[in-house]
């Protein structure tokens, strides 16, 4: 959790709920690597990494339609985390926002896709999702960012789910790296996701 130091109670805050990658844990999102905390003190958001029940825990995700009890304990502890969040916090609930790296990205459109009315925007980092999920996450505001060199998660991930989204009719800015590999162009582009973020509000 990440705290601005100018916080007061008596007003409310954006919040980022950020979703780490595989091996990650609930310190990763707000580590140096990703310099979120420094944009979170200027911009005046609040910071929750929820750890997702175990770091391969997928966040609800499974393989051939059979999500494990891991992955629903990982889509769980997130849910349970932002309630947490909400209820010691003074959070806009105009202004909720989810992002990840990786495995968080695709949980990112996961759990967007489970919950659709929370969220004020969207930041999948490096993933991909499931374009049949595109109509129902299409009110939502994203911002995705993959490298096209990406030898992790290729780069194709996110282009179709883009297409998809944009064919719905989302509000969507793709930021696709030219010779950008798995992991450095999440900070590079951090600013461009929390601009992105302070001009958006649930629809």
């Amino acid at each position: 959790l990440y705290v601005p130091t100018t916080y007061d109670a008596g007003k409310s805050y954006p919040l980022i709920v950020a979703l780490h990658g595989l091996g990650g844990n609930e310190d990763s999102m707000v580590g140096d690597f990703y310099g979120m905390q420094p944009l979170a003190e200027a911009k005046g958001y609040i910071i929750v990494s929820p750890m997702g029940f175990r770091v391969d825990g997928g966040y609800g995700g499974g393989r051939g339609g059979v999500v494990s009890r891991n992955a629903r304990l990982s889509e769980a502890d997130v849910m349970q985390v932002l309630e947490l969040t909400r209820g010691a916090y003074s959070i806009d609930a105009e202004r909720i926002f989810l992002m990840g790296h990786s495995m968080g990205a695709i949980g990112t459109w996961r759990i967007a896709a489970r919950y659709p009315d929370i969220w004020a925007g969207l930041g999948p980092i490096a993933g991909y999702g499931v374009p049949q999920t595109a109509e129902k996450i299409s009110h939502i505001a994203q911002v995705v960012v993959h490298g096209d060199a990406d030898r992790t998660v290729p780069v194709t991930g996110s282009q179709a789910m883009v297409a998809a989204l944009r064919e719905a009719g989302a509000d969507i800015e793709y930021i696709e790296v030219p010779g950008g590999g798995h992991s450095d162009i999440a900070p590079a582009n951090m600013v461009k996701i929390f601009d992105f973020f302070d001009v958006k509000r649930r629809k």
